[in-house]
């Protein structure tokens, strides 16, 4: 599992992976190591850390973490799953990964390993479509989904 290294992105993960493991899975969690000890041990899932390709003193905008996720984080994916692969090839069998992390979905097309895709904010997202009906009815949006002025 592959969560792009920000709060709102990790912690769901996280909660995702709790809930497959209580399903009889064993989840990993792989971040880079300038977030992982502060998720290890807050957590029952197993997470591994990988160069972040941040140095210390890199402000941890937007920009440096996706330069450094494009740039480094591949390789080190790539060896780690060919790692827990292991000889016979069954030691990963499918990859979670968010989206905003997409190119972590080339490094299990090169492995072999069959990837899905996670966004955090499907559930947000979903609660704010089936609200619509709602809103509507209350006169808060229009029929073509602008805001009314409410006095």
């Amino acid at each position: 599992m592959v969560p792009y290294p920000a709060q709102g992105h990790v912690t769901p993960m996280l909660n995702l992976a709790s809930a497959l493991s209580r399903l009889g899975l064993e989840p990993v969690v792989v971040t880079p190591d300038f977030i992982h000890q502060t998720i290890v041990n807050k957590t029952d899932v197993s997470c591994i850390s990988i160069p972040g390709g941040l140095d210390e003193d890199t402000p941890r905008d937007f920009f440096a973490i996706e330069f450094a996720m494009e740039n480094n984080m591949p390789m080190h994916l790539d060896r780690l799953v060919r790692e827990l692969n292991g000889e016979d090839g069954g030691g990963v069998a499918f990859m979670i990964v968010d989206l905003l992390a997409s190119w972590a979905l080339k490094v299990g097309d090169d492995c072999g390993v069959p990837v899905v895709g996670y966004w955090p904010v499907m559930f947000v997202a979903y609660q704010l479509i089936a609200a619509i009906p709602e809103m509507l009815s209350l006169g808060i949006i229009s029929e073509t989904g602008k805001a009314i002025k409410l006095e």
